[in-house]
């Protein structure tokens, strides 16, 4: 994220002043960078929403009848996953997910700050997601997701679903926004019954627009879908394509899907401009 800060200058007088900058810069190199550097960010980004999806299903749906306010099972240790129910009718009131004030690692995902949980049916089908001096892997994250369970079953498929998601570059003014987030993840993996979700695989499609700190709109989609394996804590197949509205626009490879030969975090980004590789 630290180029985002480099280049955000070069990119800025670019596109303001028609490329007349003079930077002294290799011109390919900026080329470069005021495309991929955006993308990397909405890769990350892409990557941050889905940790955070996988946490809150992993921990949460698999223990909504929890008579207990603290889970422990299946949790990591920096991580305070709490429960609460209205005392008199013993109803789920909310749930929390506490990760400190410095970074823990859950799921494959580096938080730090609150998570809040909060039922909005009495079925629990339906939940809002929001977050309380929350960061994720360098984002401050600000607004809220509805979450939908779909089908009988707690912690199999769900979507997601926002339209005012902020991320901030954590200890810079550079944000970026999205006006539209769509994910959807279904359970694929065939071991029925096992209510240990630590080898569950999902198969999920995902959508989002925004802004970049220059205003420049993109957008990153995926509706072929995208394969997420809990014991990698990655994406670890799939393609999504990125476009930068008036700059190009290119395809992200996840790679093959085998939770084996997969696992290892690395994204190519393929463009009409920038071929380069990304770390999850």
């Amino acid at each position: 994220m630290n180029n985002w800060i480099k280049v955000f200058g070069i990119s800025l007088c670019m596109f303001l002043s028609g490329n007349s900058c003079s930077s002294g810069a290799d011109p390919d190199a900026i080329i470069l960078d005021v495309f991929s550097v955006p993308a990397e960010n909405c890769l990350q980004i892409q990557n941050v929403l889905n940790d955070l999806a996988m946490d809150v299903n992993g921990i949460l749906m698999h223990n909504l009848d929890l008579e207990q306010d603290t889970i422990k099972e299946n949790v990591a240790s920096c991580v305070n996953a709490l429960i609460y129910r209205n005392e008199l009718t013993s109803k789920l009131d909310s749930m929390v997910l506490d990760y400190g004030t410095s970074y823990c690692s859950s799921n494959g995902g580096r938080f730090k700050g609150k998570v809040i949980v909060l039922p909005q049916a009495e079925n629990l089908k339906l939940f809002s997601v929001g977050f309380f001096d929350f960061f994720a892997s360098g984002y401050k994250i600000t607004g809220n997701i509805s979450m939908k369970i779909n089908g009988d079953i707690a912690g199999r498929d769900f979507s997601h679903h926002s339209t005012d998601l902020s991320f901030l570059i954590e200890n810079t003014e550079f944000r970026f926004t999205l006006n539209e987030y769509n994910s959807t993840y279904i359970f694929i993996n065939d071991e029925e019954g096992n209510a240990n979700y630590m080898d569950d695989i999902y198969q999920f499609t995902s959508s989002f627009s925004g802004e970049t700190p220059d205003a420049i709109s993109f957008t990153f989609d995926n509706q072929i879908g995208l394969t997420y394996a809990y014991s990698c804590n990655q994406i670890i197949g799939g393609k999504a394509s990125f476009v930068l509205t008036d700059v190009g626009n290119g395809s992200f490879d996840f790679g093959g899907g085998d939770p084996t030969d997969d696992c290892d975090n690395v994204v190519k980004l393929i463009g009409e401009t920038a071929n380069t590789e990304f770390k999850l």
